[in-house]
This record gives C-alpha cells, sequence and structure tokens, in this order.
C-alpha cells in the first residue's frame, strides 16, 4: 500500500508497451491502440465503443450477448504503469473482438477481427487441454516448472472470474422472476367418472355420464355456446 492507501499493483509490460500482467493475479490487459488493431479498425472507433459499453445499463441494455456481461462496468486494468498508459482487461478484450468478428457488420478490417479471434479461441482450447493432461508450461525466463495443481488453479480462478458478472446477471433475473405473482397450476378439463369423490378438486359440475366438467371447461363451453347464438338475441341477453 502506499501512503496514499493506494494499492500500487506490479504489471510485467511489454517492451512494446502495447501489453500487461498483473504479478498479483495474472489478470492481463492490453492497450486501447492494440486492442484497435486487434479488431482491424481504428482506435477511436474502439474508444468510442469502450465508453459506450462502460456507460450502458446492466439491465436494460441492447448490447450483444458476449457484452451483456460487462455493461456498465470499468473496463480499465489497474496497473503500476509510469506512462499513463490505459490497459483494458483482457476478459472485455476477448468480448469486444468476439463482437466485432461475429457480431459486427462487414467493415474493411473484419477478416483481421475473424483471424485473430480464430487464434484467441485455439490458445484458450490449448490451455483448457493443459489442465486436463497435467501439461506445465515452462516461464521463457525463469524456466521455473508450472505444477499441475497451480496450473488447474490458475484456469479455476479465470474461470470463475469470467463467470462472475454472468452470475450476478442471472441472479437479477432470478430477483425480477420471483417478484412476479406465481401462476395457478392448470387444472385438467375432465376427469373420468371413476374418480373419488374426495379427489374431484372444488367447483367441477358431475355430468349425465358420470364424468367431472372443470369450471374453466364448463365456461369455455358457456361462451362457445353463446357465439352460435345469432347477435340480436346475444345483444337483448347482454351475453359476452
Amino acid at each position: 500500500m502506499t501512503e496514499n492507501n493506494i494499492e500500487i499493483l506490479v504489471s510485467n509490460i511489454k517492451d512494446d508497451q502495447s501489453y500487461c500482467t498483473r504479478d498479483v493475479d495474472g489478470v492481463s490487459g492490453m492497450t486501447v491502440t492494440a486492442l484497435s488493431q486487434f479488431c482491424g479498425t481504428e482506435q477511436q472507433t474502439i474508444t468510442q465503443f469502450l465508453n459506450r459499453l462502460r456507460d450502458s445499463d446492466p439491465i436494460t441494455n441492447e448490447l450483444a450477448e458476449c457484452l451483456k456481461p460487462f455493461a456498465g462496468n470499468d473496463w480499465r486494468l489497474i496497473t503500476n504503469d509510469h506512462s499513463g498508459k490505459v490497459f483494458i482487461i483482457d476478459e472485455v478484450c476477448h468480448a469486444v473482438l468476439e463482437y466485432y468478428a461475429l457480431e459486427a457488420r462487414k467493415y474493411k478490417g473484419k477478416q483481421i477481427a475473424i483471424n485473430n479471434y480464430r487464434m484467441v479461441a485455439k490458445a484458450g482450447l490449448r490451455v483448457f487441454i493443459w489442465s486436463q493432461t497435467g501439461y506445465s508450461p515452462r516461464s521463457a525466463i525463469s524456466q521455473v516448472v508450472i505444477t499441475k495443481e497451480e496450473l488447474s488453479a490458475t484456469v479455476t480462478a479465470a474461470i470463475e472470474q469470467a463467470l462472475n458478472p454472468i452470475n450476478q446477471h442471472l441472479e437479477q433475473i432470478e430477483q425480477r422472476l420471483s417478484a412476479l405473482p406465481k401462476a395457478l397450476p392448470k387444472r385438467p378439463w375432465t376427469l373420468p367418472s371413476n374418480t373419488p369423490p374426495e379427489q374431484v378438486p372444488e367447483g367441477y359440475q358431475q355430468l349425465e355420464d358420470g364424468s367431472w366438467l372443470s369450471p374453466e371447461a364448463y365456461q369455455s363451453i358457456l361462451r362457445q355456446s353463446r357465439r352460435s347464438l345469432p347477435w340480436d338475441i346475444r345483444l337483448l341477453g347482454d351475453f359476452e
């Protein structure tokens, strides 16, 4: 912690200053320029896109499905980089790339986005298979072997972090659904004549053949029969 109680997180930044990774948790990011190049579009376009994503309402937005979990959230990755560069969190970068590759209308650099999205998807699948087979990649700098347990923990943490906004959105939906009035169970319109009297719900009427007719069925038949009458008779009888 610093003297101002503002936590400074160490970051590993690539030489070209386009990418970084926080040492404390492995969360990574890229600059707006790098993301715009990844998507095959202009930097200004991505900046406006990210601002609209940040300012969108988490519930009432009309964003593409891949972007909805990030609506209303800050997309910046906090580091101790002294150059003042803004890094976008890797999860947001992936969602933006997916949108430009799969959802956006055709534009000049769309094929670049498609190619990069395929590359990222392959890399993600490779890391998943590593976690299943126990493969341990070596660091190019330290040559330290990552254990299977460490790799599994890293993958699990990344998946949990990716699912957090989705789970929050599902909780909001569940809260809305719980506030809705519960629908009454649909009753059968008819019951056979051998139905024990104690099992016949209240309001059912018994017919000549011994079967039972529900109030809903009775009202439906009554409405149908009224509709078959001439309109002037229905008007006099104040039917319907």
